[in-house]
């Protein structure tokens, strides 16, 4: 069984992930309504409470986002090449934002381009561009990916997250899992 730290905000809390992820033990350090720089500030006191996870997957900057704040990027990348130093060897997860309808997509997008930057520039850490997969499995009337306040994730989002999740570590853990 693959155990898979993730870290980040509301998205990642309130998944339901034993259901979205079966067969991967989920250590679940999500915080509503948390900041990227929060998360900065906890990052070394939770890699000390998970010290042997097999990957560990970072989704955060949304809320940054909706308060205009548009740095998180450089935020990101002073966590990443932390925990490249507290985790020297594991797989590095760095998730895109998401394609909330509450923010404009120029603006994710630039963020977004950043992010993948900072992903390519940590050894053995992957970019999991959520964009496309929400896109295409999401629809907004059908199929929506997120609730109505145009941020959270419906149930939708979540099995279109669990699912690019999943691939993910197919891909970094083959016949794992």
């Amino acid at each position: 069984m693959i155990k898979l730290l993730m870290l980040g905000d509301s998205l990642v809390e309130w998944g339901n992930w034993s259901k979205h992820l079966p067969g991967v033990l989920v250590i679940n350090r999500g915080i509503a309504g948390e900041m990227t720089e929060e998360l900065a500030a906890r990052l070394t006191d939770e890699m000390e409470d998970c010290p042997d996870p097999d990957a560990v997957l970072v989704q955060s900057g949304t809320n940054n986002l909706l308060m205009g704040y548009m740095f998180v990027p450089a935020i990101f990348s002073t966590m990443m090449q932390r925990m490249r130093l507290f985790y020297p060897r594991i797989p590095l997860i760095l998730c895109s934002l998401m394609p909330i309808p509450a923010a404009p997509a120029h603006e994710i997008a630039q963020i977004n381009r950043e992010l993948e930057h900072v992903a390519s520039s940590i050894d053995n850490c992957v970019f999991l561009d959520l964009v496309p997969p929400f896109h295409e499995q999401c629809l907004p009337i059908t199929h929506p990916g997120f609730l109505a306040d145009q941020v959270h994730l419906s149930t939708r989002g979540y099995q279109v997250w669990g699912k690019t999740i999943a691939l993910c570590l197919e891909q970094l853990f083959p016949g794992r899992g």
